[in-house]
């Protein structure tokens, strides 16, 4: 028997040993004051394969205001942003996962009010890996320089929930972060998860759905059903797929093309597919570096609003119309043939991408629009209108798109 005790007390002492590492293991994150000088720092713990991270942080408005985001080397490199609303919001999201361990994501300057050291009042995460896959919600612990400590939950009445501080869009510049147009992606989207730790939210705050189905903003419209039948209205069109769908570019389109060459067949690749969650205004926006284009996405995001990055393109504007509807106006880099908008929400990634072209102007006669017979002589000589020393299905996609806006923009004039 002794000898029996002797080894389940070794069991039982290397189970000790070991149960450390695995629960340290999960990610971890904490903010503290340490200088109780109104600067707070955000550090993240056993972060390594973490790709995007969605964090918010309250505050007590009594305490502190008019807070300033900085963020820190441990993200360095990673696209991000931040909205200084209560909670403030932060956004983080990367090609590649953190190699690293641990180290500070953020710092928070606030002007402190009176004589307060200042009180953080919740700190919520969600993140992702680089395959877009959810990751576990991560522990969190607020050490404010009054009651140091793990904080569970912040306390009733919450001055996150007040209503003078409106969420607002959160815009990411994969351009303007990168020094050249990149896409937001990590392994085909980008997937930020919504908070989800029950215990986490403040207190009457109901938590969201994590799967909200995405339907139009506006709805359909519906037929009277016969009185005498006394049957059923008509049901709704199909609701947009619970899920975001990929939108397949009319670049994409030009790229898969096998049939014949023609006129008639290339301007069709330009017509819209099925039922579209988004219209572009103009439908072909010429890439010159001046002109801008709005896109009007017309999507159920959830109370939250939405991040959005850029690719190939620059934030100009993006705004909430009476329907609900998103309405987003970017500029197209210079020379760009591909371009697009990202939009994170309700933890999930959707994609639009942009139809644009480098300017072309083509010959026309007298003021008429471009002919049919000018496009025919393309299609038989072909031409390098891109410079990269071939002739293939970009400089196709590239004449045929400004075939149809000069087209276009003739017809305007007209009317």
């Amino acid at each position: 028997m002794s000898r029996r005790n002797a080894c389940r007390g070794l069991l039982i002492l290397f189970v000790l040993v070991l149960l450390p590492t695995t629960l340290f293991a999960a990610p971890f994150l904490s903010i503290a004051s340490p200088s109780a000088d109104g600067v707070f720092v955000l550090r993240g713990e056993q972060m390594a394969g973490v790709a995007g991270l969605d964090i918010a942080v309250g505050y007590d408005r009594n305490t502190l205001s008019s807070p300033r985001i900085t963020m820190g080397n441990f993200v360095d490199g990673m696209l991000n942003s931040s909205n200084p609303s209560n909670p403030i919001r932060i956004a983080i999201v990367g090609s590649k996962a953190l190699a690293a361990s641990s180290g500070v994501i953020a710092t928070i300057a606030f002007e402190r009010m009176g004589d307060s050291a200042g009180v953080i009042t919740l700190l919520t995460a969600s993140l992702i890996d680089a395959k877009g896959k959810k990751l576990p919600i991560p522990a969190t612990a607020i050490r404010n320089p009054q009651s140091p400590g793990h904080v569970e939950t912040p306390p009733d009445g919450n001055p996150a929930e007040s209503k003078e501080d409106k969420d607002e869009p959160l815009v990411i510049d994969a351009t303007e972060a990168t020094g050249r147009p990149a896409p937001v992606v990590l392994g085909g989207t980008v997937t930020l998860p919504q908070e989800q730790s029950q215990a986490a939210e403040p207190k009457g705050v109901p938590q969201e759905a994590q799967d909200r189905e995405l339907t139009p903003v506006q709805p359909q419209h519906r037929e009277a059903a016969p009185v005498e039948a006394r049957e059923p209205e008509a049901k709704a069109a199909p609701q947009l797929p619970t899920r975001p769908v990929h939108l397949q570019s009319v670049l994409e389109r030009f790229r898969q093309f096998k049939g014949e060459r023609s006129v008639a067949s290339l301007t069709s690749l330009f017509k819209p597919v099925g039922e579209q969650p988004l219209q572009q205004f103009p439908p072909i926006a010429i890439a010159d570096g001046n002109a801008t284009v709005t896109v009007v996405i017309a999507m159920e995001t959830g109370e939250r609003p939405p991040v959005f990055s850029f690719k190939g393109a620059r934030f100009v504007s993006v705004s909430r119309t009476e329907e609900g509807e998103w309405e987003v106006e970017a500029k197209p880099e210079a020379g760009v043939v591909e371009a697009g908008i990202t939009m994170l929400y309700q933890g999930l990634s959707q994609e639009f991408p942009l139809t644009v072209t480098p300017a072309l102007r083509l010959p026309t006669l007298q003021g008429s629009a471009v002919t049919e017979a000018s496009f025919r002589n393309f299609l038989a000589a072909g031409a390098d209108l891109n410079g990269d020393g071939q002739v293939d299905y970009l400089d196709d996609y590239i004449f045929t798109a400004n075939y149809l806006a000069q087209s276009q923009e003739l017809d305007q004039q007209k009317e």
